[in-house]
């Protein structure tokens, strides 16, 4: 699980460099388009398990990422890191409403916390640099988290699929439905893809689609297929600390009092 912390916490500099390139969800259509041709071969039709699948794919390949990226963009990937912890609090009252799991008041405190600390980000004023609009994109980034913690839900009732396949699937229908959503909501896609740097533009689409999600995500799915959502998603706190360090020192994002206060009690 530490390994895939690292991983992840590196992908918000990745991501928040990428698409200073080229429009987020083209981005994020483009990297699923490459998850969908590499597991090709693990696409299977399991039928009457179909619907669920791709109830799973919306919150894990789709409307997720329009918000996610969007967010990153307008926020700093420092910010965005800790906002999207907010998966966290969320999966867990999800898996108590839904799934019966049950928790603890010190527990319920932390959630509340955690609400706290994203807001005091968002509404920090410190926090500011050239370019971002912090309350905005930290909120995208939350409505993503609520969205992929929706689907942590639903993957846990996606019984008979493996991780790979469930990828796989997420891969194809996640890459129709951004290519989509890209034209409905940008322009000029082609034309920032010409006049991008290559370079940081298909090594972020190979990072994303290859490590992030086809050794990431592969591995996250076989953990809360077996496990409680509720135990598996606080061990992926470490993805914040991670994101938080490489993007402070990689892209010289603010490390403000408030920022730390607020990320603690996420955190925390």
């Amino acid at each position: 699980m530490l390994t895939l912390c690292v991983c992840w916490g590196f992908h918000f500099v990745v991501v928040k460099t990428a698409v200073a390139e080229i429009p987020p969800t083209f981005y994020a259509a483009m990297r699923m388009a490459v998850v969908a041709a590499v597991l090709a071969p693990f696409l299977k039709w399991r039928a009457g398990k179909m619907k669920m699948l791709f109830l799973a794919a919306l919150c894990f390949g789709c409307f997720n990422y329009v918000l996610l990226l969007n967010g990153v963009k307008l926020a700093t990937a420092s910010a965005s890191a800790i906002a999207n912890q907010l998966y966290v609090p969320f999966a867990t009252v999800l898996s108590v409403l839904l799934l019966k799991e049950s928790i603890g008041w010190r527990r319920i405190s932390g959630i509340a916390f955690a609400f706290a600390g994203v807001a005091l980000i968002a509404l920090s004023r410190d926090q500011d640099v050239p370019g971002a609009r912090i309350g905005i994109g930290v909120g995208l980034v939350a409505g993503a988290a609520l969205i992929e913690a929706t689907g942590s839900i639903l993957v846990k009732k996606a019984a008979g699929f493996k991780p790979w396949e469930l990828l796989a699937w997420f891969g194809l229908i996640g890459a129709v439905f951004l290519f989509a959503a890209s034209a409905i909501l940008e322009k000029g896609q082609l034309a920032a893809l010409a006049a991008s740097d290559k370079k940081i533009v298909i090594g972020a689409i190979l990072y994303s689609s290859l490590v992030a999600s086809v050794f990431g995500h592969t591995a996250y799915y076989w953990l809360i297929q077996r496990r409680p959502v509720s135990e598996v998603a606080p061990s992926s706190l470490l993805t914040a600390f991670f994101g938080v360090v490489f993007s402070v020192a990689i892209l010289n994002e603010p490390f403000t009092l408030a920022f730390i206060i607020g990320g603690l009690m996420t955190l925390g």
